[in-house]
Order: C-alpha cells, then structure tokens, then sequence
C-alpha cells in the first residue's frame, strides 16, 4: 500500500492485528511498543512485522507475547488490512 494511502484507520486495525497474533491487547501494543518493522524479502514479498517494546515494558506484558524472538522483540507473520 502506498504510504500516502495508509490513513490512520489503516494503522489502527493494522495494530489490532498485530497485537491480536502476539497475544496482547491493542492498548497493551500501543503503550509497549516503540517501533513495528515490516519484514520484506529482498524481492519486496512482506513476511510480517517485527514488534520492539520498550526497555520499561513490565514483565506481565512481556510474558504474554506469543512469537518473542529476544527479551524485548516479537516477531508477526504476514497481517492483511482486506
């Protein structure tokens, strides 16, 4: 999607997405999280998101994330805005 297009009504359902596949709720993503980058092959084809919480994020918080890769990271597949 080109990013002129992404709207705020696109990042808000992008964000209950992805928060819904690691496991948290959407104000639980948005007060944590500090960036979420899209994962893309080098030909371009999306293969998900990458989640970095905060360094102060509480451990209730961290321990409910599904698909961690580190202490403060958390990996999505594919989400589709459709």
């Amino acid at each position: 999607m080109n990013n002129d297009q992404f709207g705020q009504d696109d990042v808000q359902r992008l964000h209950q997405r992805v928060a819904q596949e690691l496991g948290i709720t959407p104000d639980e993503l948005k007060t944590w999280m500090i960036n979420d980058i899209e994962r893309v092959t080098e030909g371009g084809k999306d293969v998900g998101h990458m989640v970095v919480f905060r360094e102060s994020t509480p451990s209730d918080i961290l321990d409910k994330l599904q698909h961690r890769q580190s202490q403060f990271t958390a990996m999505t597949g594919v989400i589709q805005l459709d």
